[in-house]
């Protein structure tokens, strides 16, 4: 089971740590189950406009350039297909590419 994750060191702000250890004993994981937790329900849990509140400075200029060229339901279509997970983004290449 060990080879289905993936280490990964991060740096944490003061005070984060204590509050992640807090949350982790109030519901009885540990901090690592915390994490991972909050994480997926983050990323599941992000639509549209929530998630151009998390942008990267630039992000939303870099991608109008990029796809300045596509039509609504192209654009819309990219956004979809952002939001899929890997598994099922390599799915539907391969089911379109058939």
């Amino acid at each position: 089971m060990a080879s289905q994750y993936r280490k990964f060191l991060v740096r944490l702000p003061h005070g984060l740590h204590e509050r992640i250890a807090e949350a982790s004993c109030r519901y009885r994981r540990s901090m690592n189950a915390e994490i991972v937790a909050r994480l997926e329900h983050s990323l599941t849990g992000i639509t549209g406009a929530a998630e151009s509140s998390i942008e990267p400075a630039f992000f939303s200029h870099i991608e109008a350039v990029l796809r300045s060229g596509l039509s609504a339901d192209e654009d819309a279509l990219v956004q979809r297909f952002r939001r899929l997970s890997p598994r099922q983004q390599t799915a539907l290449v391969e089911l379109l590419s058939g």
